[in-house]
């Protein structure tokens, strides 16, 4: 059976627009991460959705994205 999703080559991946982050700014999403990691070890079936909302939101801020951008990642357009 063949896959129907598209390739994606590796200058696909080089050109994403992957920012760098000070360790500092960084420590907010390791410890978001953490916590939905120990959680998801405890009970693997665990809501840990609102850990990840705060991670998506500050993923938003990093990248600058509007309202209207936001809507299209999460699919709501």
């Amino acid at each position: 059976m063949r896959s129907t999703f598209p390739k994606v080559l590796i200058n696909d991946i080089r050109s994403l627009p992957i920012p760098e982050i000070p360790i500092k700014q960084q420590q907010p999403l390791i410890v978001l991460a953490d916590k939905i990691l120990a959680a998801k070890k405890k009970d693997p079936k665990a809501d840990t959705l609102a850990l990840e909302k705060e991670i998506d939101e500050m993923v938003y801020e990093l990248y600058g994205l509007t309202k209207e951008e936001i809507k299209i990642v999460e699919g709501k357009t």
